[in-house]
């Protein structure tokens, strides 16, 4: 097996500056803007695509989350929005609602007996037992939010870039 490796000898910060006139400190400061207004269009998307009603704890739990890393030749700064922990605690179902699934919609009710192995051994001799689920199986139609924030985010960006250019 053959192994090449390339290492480019120019500054990709120079390219741009030169050759689209774009300083690099605009363009960071715009997309950093951007945070704002894309965590109005997810929050605007995921309520007005909402099929039944809703508390809007989903749309309210996304979050700007602002970062820094140090590595490479330069620090980088970036944001995003919707952390998974965070959103893990306070809309659990954020995963469901994106890519839809079946899900369960009754109560629990207490029934007497045990589960032998993966079965469940019904006697309503005994008073251990389990609560079970008694309902129906229902399934969410998946809302795509992420990939719509994602487009819209391609779009924006693409237009900070050329108004950057015509400026």
């Amino acid at each position: 097996m053959i192994y090449v490796e390339i290492t480019p000898r120019f500054d990709v910060r120079a390219i741009v500056r030169e050759a689209i006139e774009i300083p690099f400190v605009t363009l960071e400061g715009d997309i950093t803007d951007l945070a704002g207004t894309m965590l109005a269009y997810l929050q605007t998307y995921i309520n007005s695509h909402s099929q039944k009603s809703h508390t809007g704890n989903l749309a309210n739990s996304m979050k700007i989350d602002y970062f820094s890393q140090k590595g490479g030749e330069l620090p980088s700064r970036g944001w995003g929005i919707g952390h998974k922990l965070y959103l893990e605690v306070f809309a659990p179902y954020w995963y469901l609602i994106n890519y839809g699934g079946s899900c369960f919609k009754g109560d629990y009710h207490f029934v007497p007996g045990f589960f032998d192995g993966k079965i469940f051994k019904y006697n309503p001799m005994i008073a251990e037992g389990k609560s079970l689920p008694s309902g129906v199986k229902g399934y969410i139609i998946p809302m795509h939010y992420i990939e719509a924030s994602k487009d819209e985010l391609d779009r924006q960006i693409n237009q900070i870039i050329l108004t950057s250019l015509k400026g």
